[in-house]
């Protein structure tokens, strides 16, 4: 339910078909509510739910966390699949019953959606209420499966241990710091550039972070991270944090960048992007060495030159074979997909489909911008690579 909350409040930004097909959704309220009951029925077979949504009005004077409170309340007194005789019954017909004519009281036009019909599976309608909500029920789409498989959770628990930070230093003007944190053995599962780890300190919630370093290139148990603080957040807290203040962490997580997909055989060309604290396991990406005797080029946007982080390391980069693109966003340059769309589209390699691969950290809309690019030039996907 409160994913449909979310989910139509989302897309009550969207327009949606015509009012004779489906509800009016431009009101977030609408929407959220109309998702929600949506979710019942697919979950519970709770048919009132969804036809209760397509006679709502935005005028209705029950608020939103009141509808949310009974649709949860009825999704408790039904069982998944098939819906439960019995009191399960009688409880629909009550709440609904009551809610329809208090409704149809409020206001004196119905919805346009209200007069289109659908058949809901006998199986799944309630007996003792099927009489009273048997005159109209809204669109289902054919495409979409009459179950749902819900996973109650998202895996284990992750457990935190103990952890240090030794050092916090500036790493650019703003609030991006770099900190070197002894996380003691935990560092031992730290194996592909592009892995992460969750931080929190005392009870704030947990972050996720990018590790900064190469895998095994710093003392053992330490760990480098590069963060960006954001106000009121776990970063902002490890931003003012000092040397020797106590954290949690958890085991280092994710599988990194698969940079199996991108073999030194075929692959001769590898493209970096990356903007702001996105660096990060770019950064550990070249100072592994995992991409040495390739054609490396990296494009790395910031705000400007004080702004830039691991700016001493650029030059080292360069004497090893990277061409690093800056792209600052004051300087009129554009973004960093405007500047390779620009300058380094061009200057692919005929085979590119074949011969280029490429990393991508940071901004969503360049992620999203430099795949398009890329995969108009005939890059497959699977060569253009996340570390999330």
């Amino acid at each position: 339910c409160f994913w449909s909350f979310w989910r139509g409040r989302s897309r009550a930004k969207a327009l949606g078909p015509p009012a004779t097909v489906r509800p009016n959704l431009s009101s977030p309220r609408t929407a959220s509510i109309w998702f929600a009951a949506r979710c019942l029925y697919y979950l519970v077979g709770d048919s009132q739910a969804v036809w209760r949504a397509t006679k709502l009005r935005a005028n209705s004077k029950d608020t939103v966390e009141l509808i949310m409170q009974q649709s949860i309340f009825r999704a408790k007194s039904l069982s998944f699949g098939t819906v439960a005789p019995g009191c399960a019954a009688r409880q629909t017909q009550s709440i609904a019953g009551h809610r329809l004519q208090a409704w149809n009281a409020a206001s004196t036009s119905v919805a346009a959606c209200s007069a289109v019909a659908i058949t809901i599976p006998a199986a799944r309608r309630c007996s003792a209420s099927t009489t009273a909500f048997s005159a109209v029920q809204p669109p289902r789409h054919t495409s979409r499966r009459s179950s749902v498989k819900v996973h109650a959770n998202w895996g284990a628990p992750v457990e935190f241990k103990p952890a240090r930070v030794v050092s916090n230093t500036s790493a650019a003007a703003g609030p991006l710091h770099k900190l070197l944190i002894d996380v003691g053995p935990l560092a031992a599962g730290y194996a592909v550039p592009g892995q992460f780890i969750q931080i929190k300190v005392g009870d704030s919630k947990p972050g996720f972070f990018a590790i900064a370093s190469a895998p095994g290139t710093l003392a053992d148990g330490l760990l480098e991270f590069l963060i960006k603080g954001a106000p009121g957040t776990t970063a902002e807290l490890l931003c003012n944090a000092v040397g020797g203040t106590e954290v949690s962490v958890s085991p280092v997580m994710g599988k990194g960048f698969p940079l199996d997909r991108l073999p030194a055989s075929t692959t001769s060309a590898v493209l970096m992007f990356a903007t702001g604290s996105g660096i990060s396991p770019i950064r550990a990406v070249i100072d592994s060495g995992a991409l040495a005797g390739r054609d490396l080029t990296l494009y790395y946007g910031t705000r400007n030159t004080d702004s830039t982080a691991y700016r001493e390391l650029l030059p080292d980069w360069q004497n090893n074979g990277v061409k690093v693109v800056q792209v600052f966003s004051e300087s009129k340059q554009g973004y960093v997909h405007d500047v390779f769309e620009r300058e380094g589209l061009s200057k692919l390699p005929a085979d590119a489909a074949s011969a280029v691969g490429a990393l991508l950290c940071g901004h969503k809309g360049m992620c999203q911008a430099v795949t398009s690019l890329l995969t108009a030039k005939g890059v497959p996907p699977e060569k253009i690579l996340l570390n999330f």
